[in-house]
């Protein structure tokens, strides 16, 4: 018994000794708790560029790519942002602007307690200066924008700024993936991102399992593609297939027939193109404000579908194709050109996919999936307009 009480009482004081040590430690002890050298989230951008970061990132300046920003941040994140390409947004993308704007009145240039402007919208030369000026963690660019700015990168990180290249333009589920998964990181909203990809990759690879699925002569129709900016009398660019609508028209399985140029956009010769005798004919509109031309491609945010059909008109009416087999046959369409280079996009692909295989892919409505996805993602955004349409 005696024994017993010696170990019990040995017990007791060790208790004693380890809550007394603990209760010193936490509050009087002279020592400092040293800081974590853990990194927050450590990736690899799409420049191939190892990117750590110790902490999560508060401020940002979007160089490129606002519209992914918003969809995996929501409204909200919009508040961590310090800077944005706004010059000339309004001159090639009207509609988008209008109604961006409106949903989000910080984006709109010019007015009191908007959002400062870093750079032009669509010319990639961004202001460094400014940038350092409002100090921000992150600064996002597309992979142009890196070339065009690469002897300012040192300079930006110098001044702490990490420089984080995403890329949606070459229209692979790949870079869009990796992008995507990026700003998750980034913006602390990995699940929705994952969410979105998910969403994006079943579509896509449902229309590579059903294309595969074809017999060898019901794929490679001849598709020209070119932007309607310069209206009916002048060529706007089309794409090779490493870029935007060549990338998923060659993605498809269809013949792009600029798919070979060596530059990755430019106007195509009239003489190729009645040559080529495209089944297909597809333009890509826009409103572009500063263009004078009256008979440019419209579509997009606040274009009627009147309009859009009267334009495509237009463009079905060159003399010059007059012998074609896509006029001869009614396959002229228009397109949102802004709506590329987003999570949306995925919907540009099925609205393709349909027009070359329309009865492999009757099921699938991909306006309607345009505007669930904004309504899911980006519910302030109010969608409207017209985003694809076939000559009527």
């Amino acid at each position: 018994m005696m024994q017993l009480k010696k170990w019990f009482s040995l017990i007791c004081v060790g208790i004693m000794l380890a809550v007394a040590s603990v209760f010193i430690g936490g509050c009087g002890s002279s020592e400092k708790t040293q800081p974590s050298d853990k990194v927050a989230m450590s990736f690899t951008d799409l420049e191939g560029r190892k990117i750590d970061l110790t902490k999560q990132p508060q401020r940002f300046v979007v160089g490129d790519y606002i519209t992914n920003y918003l969809l995996v941040g929501g409204a909200a994140s919009l508040d961590k942002v310090v800077g944005v390409t706004g010059d000339g947004w309004q001159d090639v993308r009207y509609g988008e602007y209008v109604e961006f704007t409106k949903a989000f009145p910080k984006l709109k240039s010019g007015d009191a307690g908007a959002i400062p402007s870093i750079g032009g919208y669509h010319d990639n030369v961004l202001d460094a200066e400014k940038i350092i000026s409002l100090k921000p963690d992150v600064l996002i660019m597309d992979k142009t924008q890196y070339t065009e700015n690469n002897q300012k990168i040192d300079t930006f990180e110098k001044a702490g700024i990490k420089v984080v290249v995403l890329d949606y333009h070459a229209e692979t589920i790949d870079n869009h993936t990796k992008s995507t998964e990026i700003l998750g990181k980034l913006l602390d909203r990995e699940k929705v991102a994952q969410d979105q990809i998910g969403t994006y990759t079943q579509a896509v690879d449902v229309l590579h399992q059903r294309i595969e699925a074809l017999s060898a002569d019901k794929k490679n129709k001849k598709v020209f593609m070119e932007i309607g900016n310069k209206g009916t009398g002048e060529y706007g660019n089309s794409y090779n297939n490493h870029i935007l609508w060549g990338a998923i028209i060659h993605d498809l399985q269809g013949d792009n027939i600029s798919g070979n140029m060596k530059t990755k956009y430019a106007p195509l010769d009239r003489e190729m193109v009645t040559a080529a005798n495209p089944d297909i004919i597809i333009i890509g509109g826009s409103i572009w404000a500063k263009d004078t031309k009256n008979d440019q491609m419209r579509m997009g945010f606040t274009v009627d579908e009147s309009l859009a059909q009267e334009r495509l008109r237009g463009f079905a009416a060159i003399p010059d194709w007059k012998n074609l087999n896509a006029i001869k046959n009614g396959e002229v369409y228009g397109v949102d050109h802004g709506s590329l280079r987003t999570m949306v996009d995925y919907t540009l692909f099925q609205y393709i996919a349909k027009i070359m295989y329309p009865e492999t892919f009757a099921d699938i409505n991909p306006q309607q999936n345009m505007h669930d996805f904004y309504a899911k993602y980006l519910p302030e955004l109010k969608y409207h307009g017209t985003f694809m349409t076939k000559l009527q």
